[in-house]
Parts: C-alpha cells; sequence; structure tokens
C-alpha cells in the first residue's frame, strides 16, 4: 500500500513538472509577431544603385531583443551577421532591439531585411547616441553600378571615404564635416500605437555589400572625433566579417 502510493506520488510529480516545463519553455520563447507600419529605410546616397527605396508589399514585425532576432531570423541573415556586446560601443547603451521587415521584388521574391539598435540615453524623445546596423538580402552588388571611387564627398559635401572591408572589397564611409547631412532613416516601435514607424535624423554612415548581403550603418557620436569614427568603422567590420581586419 505505502510502495502504490509512493509510485502515485511519484508520477504526479513526474507529470506536475512535465506540464510546469512545459508552460514555461512556451511562454519564454520569443514569436515574431506582425504589426501595423509605415515607411522603408535606405541610404539617402546610394538609394540610385540598391534602390531599396522602391520596396513593396512591406510585412513588419513588432521588435525584439538582438539576441532573440537572431533565433528567429531567417538563416541567410543569421549567417550575415555577428552580433556585437554592447560594452565594444562608445557610449552607454540604454536599449537594444531588432527589426525584422520583408518585402516583396517585381518576381515575388521574398527579400528579407533585419535592423540591430544600439541606443543610447534619450534627449528629447530620441537618442543623442546611437549605432545602428541593418542588413539586406540582396542577390547583386549595387556598387558593380556606378563606381564611386572617384567621390569624395556625398551630396550634401560631407566627406566620403572608400575605406576596405576585407582584401579587395571597399566599403563606403559618409562622415558630416559640414553643417548638414542627407537624412538617415531607422526604424522605432511605438507602444501606443503598436506599430513600427520610422525616425528621421541626421548621421554618420556606413555602407557596404559583402556575400549576398547589404549591409548600411548610421550613427551618432559625441564629439564625432576621428577615434570615434575609427572605432565605428571596425566594429561594422566586426559586425559583418566575424572579427576585426587589417586595413
Amino acid at each position: 500500500m505505502i510502495r502504490n502510493s509512493l509510485i502515485e506520488a511519484t508520477m504526479l510529480l513526474l507529470i506536475s513538472s512535465s506540464v510546469l516545463t512545459g508552460c514555461t519553455s512556451k511562454e519564454d520563447e520569443p514569436v515574431l509577431n506582425k504589426v501595423p507600419g509605415d515607411g522603408v529605410t535606405y541610404s539617402e546616397y546610394f538609394k540610385s544603385v540598391d534602390e531599396l527605396d522602391e520596396r513593396e508589399n512591406i510585412t513588419y514585425y513588432e521588435p525584439l531583443t538582438t539576441d532573440e532576432m537572431l533565433l528567429l531570423a531567417p538563416d541567410s541573415i543569421q549567417n550575415a551577421v555577428n552580433l556585437l556586446d554592447s560594452k565594444e560601443l562608445p557610449f552607454e547603451v540604454k536599449e537594444q532591439t531588432a527589426f525584422l521587415t520583408t518585402s516583396e521584388n517585381e518576381n515575388g521574391n521574398l527579400q528579407n531585411q533585419v535592423q540591430f539598435s544600439y541606443l543610447g540615453e534619450n534627449q528629447n524623445g530620441s537618442p543623442a547616441e546611437f549605432f545602428i546596423l541593418s542588413v539586406t538580402e540582396l542577390d547583386e552588388n549595387p556598387l558593380k553600378k556606378y563606381d564611386f571611387t572617384n567621390e569624395k564627398v556625398d551630396t550634401m559635401g560631407n566627406e566620403l571615404r572608400k575605406e576596405v572591408l576585407t582584401e579587395d572589397i571597399p566599403i563606403y564611409h559618409q562622415v558630416i564635416t559640414t553643417n548638414g547631412s542627407l537624412v538617415y532613416q531607422y526604424y522605432s516601435f511605438n507602444d501606443i500605437e503598436n506599430r513600427v514607424g520610422l525616425v528621421v535624423t541626421g548621421a554618420n554612415e556606413i555602407y557596404g555589400y559583402y556575400d549576398g548581403h547589404l549591409y548600411h550603418v548610421g550613427y551618432s557620436i559625441e564629439g564625432n572625433s576621428k577615434e570615434a569614427q575609427e572605432e565605428m568603422l571596425q566594429l561594422t567590420r566586426k559586425f559583418i566579417m566575424g572579427g576585426l581586419t587589417e586595413t
């Protein structure tokens, strides 16, 4: 009798543990939730060659943490990025999120884009410092459509530097050197309206293509020193290549 009672108690405990474990696992598992949204992000200077401003049939997803997004993002995106430790940035990161958007090209083929945002402390509703990296699936290298090698400034007169991503692959660095800049846009989430929208601001930008993916970075660092600019370039290389590369 005692033995049967012990067996029943043990079985009940195992069943309870299984149910509890299952519920906890399901509740903790991140999911991609579709939400309304407006607008698309793109490089104002390079849009003539990559045409990302012409994307249609956009699907927006509620933002997740960067780690959660990397678990759920398409394999092609997962294999194309190397997440950064927020402690590597030269400012204190207050918010770290990631956005997935999808679109369809004229042939109906799906195109994925993920934006990874590292945001500093807000001032007047927007972060004073930020480092935002987006990666977009793109079959063809848009930089082959036009030779930017001889371009030294962008259309606002800010410095355009041709840097080296790795070996003979270029990456372009737009640095604000005047009192104005081209428009830089990135995704943000409105918790009240539960929708994705755009923040429009000015920023230094980095743009390059590698192994089937287009990388576009926008950053704002207090002081905008040459040391900070070089650091952002190195972190971009690390994000793309998985380690710092020789220049």
